[in-house]
């Protein structure tokens, strides 16, 4: 099972950058919360206050964004915006969005982005979703999409990351549609920020990429032109018959209280094929943005995880086109094994391929051989295939639309994975 599947993954950062530590603080960002809609013209009205943050008494009110972008508190050359959602039992509740610096950008960047943007009026951006156990660090996948001209933006989700606040449970929750109201308000900033005709690629990893499945199928965002799935955690390890044989097992633990914890063993072996102090390549900054944060595999977290599997092995109706990335093979042991180094150890691929049918009438199945759980931080050849395959797969389905007009020239996204090519630091 997955319910530690990127525990390593929150501790990593980059490489030799580690030097540049910023001040490890919540700061405030934005987000509007946005309505389902299909066009510009129809969105959510809540998306043109997007930017007013109200309050009473000091408090800022649920839904509103903090009105200004400030340095962000992980990646030095990035900045951060915070959603307020308003309190919940354990206090107050935040969402983070984090962007690139636009005054960091370099001509090359600013050129891309001024040719998407004037030919057609078609500027391109990302909408990053990380997984469990995680928070945006990745300033590599950032880079690479920057390179290309199209603007990158991630979410650290409520009790994740820059997002987490002393005495809540870390990453907890009891129903993942609850994470659409920070999803649609990145959306809605999104939009005002580069303009009606900005066509969005959702990326999205693990069980970010089951919570972004739901979303685009029950809101269908307005301006969400497909979405991409790095190892989406759509099932269970094995099959659907699994989750249901297993079912009864976490709704027992949750008769104990939602947060009870289930014991499952995490090894270490995916933290080991990922970094540099172990046995791995990556070198990110392994503290936290959230040193008192205690991952656990809670029952009522358990249970809204299987619900969501379940509504996708049902059927989804995703409008948009899908691509679905995994590693060639699964490697689930109780025992290290070199071959690790090229392989999912966290989740089962086969039960992710075969669900993914599920997601809506378009979808598409890559396998990356070689790959690691997080594709994008797989060894080098297994990483340059994945970023290549999503790029040319978005090229011909995320940003042409109807017309014939393809942004990304096959030689611009041969240069852009230079900027993978190697890991590097940076945090």
């Amino acid at each position: 099972m997955t319910g530690t599947s990127d525990a390593q993954v929150g501790d990593a950062t980059e490489p030799s950058a580690a030097d540049d530590t910023a001040t490890r603080v919540n700061a405030g960002v934005p987000g509007s919360s946005g309505g389902s809609g299909t066009e510009p013209s129809r969105r959510n009205d809540a998306a043109s206050t997007a930017n007013d943050v109200g309050s009473v008494n000091g408090a800022a009110l649920p839904g509103s964004l903090d009105p200004e972008w400030v340095p962000d508190t992980i990646i030095p050359g990035y900045q951060q915006r915070t959603l307020h959602l308003g309190e919940d039992d354990e206090g107050e509740l935040t969402a983070t969005f984090v962007r690139k610096d636009p005054s960091t950008l370099t001509w090359r960047h600013r050129f891309f982005r001024w040719k998407h943007a004037v030919p057609r009026h078609v500027p391109l951006a990302i909408l990053y979703v990380h997984g469990w156990n995680d928070f945006f660090y990745r300033r590599h996948a950032s880079e690479f999409w920057e390179s290309l001209g199209i603007a990158f933006y991630a979410v650290d989700l409520r009790k994740y990351g820059r997002s987490f606040h002393d005495g809540q449970t870390a990453g907890f929750i009891d129903d993942l549609h609850e994470y659409f109201t920070e999803l649609n308000a990145l959306r809605d900033l999104i939009v005002d920020e580069l303009g009606d005709d900005v066509r969005i690629l959702v990326v999205a990893h693990s069980c970010g990429g089951l919570t972004s499945s739901l979303w685009l199928a029950n809101e269908h965002p307005h301006h969400v032109k497909a979405l991409a799935l790095n190892s989406p955690w759509l099932e269970l390890q094995g099959n659907r018959i699994t989750r249901i044989m297993t079912t009864p097992v976490v709704k027992g633990f949750g008769l104990a209280g939602a947060k009870s914890v289930i014991p499952i063993r995490d090894p270490g072996f995916y933290g080991r094929t990922l970094w540099a102090d172990e046995d791995g390549e990556w070198d990110y900054n392994t503290a936290y943005p959230w040193p008192k944060a205690d991952f656990q595999t809670r029952a009522r977290w358990f249970d809204a995880i299987y619900r969501g599997q379940d509504e996708v092995s049902r059927g989804l109706d995703i409008a948009v086109p899908v691509l679905v990335c995994t590693s060639d093979k699964s490697m689930i042991l109780g025992k290290w094994d070199e071959a690790m180094h090229g392989a999912d150890t966290v989740l089962d691929v086969v039960a992710i391929r075969q669900n993914a049918l599920n997601l809506g009438d378009f979808v598409s199945l890559a396998r990356i051989r070689d790959g690691l759980h997080d594709l994008s931080m797989s060894g080098g050849e297994a990483r340059r295939r994945y970023f290549g395959t999503v790029a040319a797969w978005a090229n011909q389905y995320a940003w042409s639309g109807r017309s014939p007009h393809r942004p990304l020239r096959p030689a611009a996204i041969e240069r852009a994975l230079d900027v993978v090519a190697q890991p590097r630091g940076g945090m």
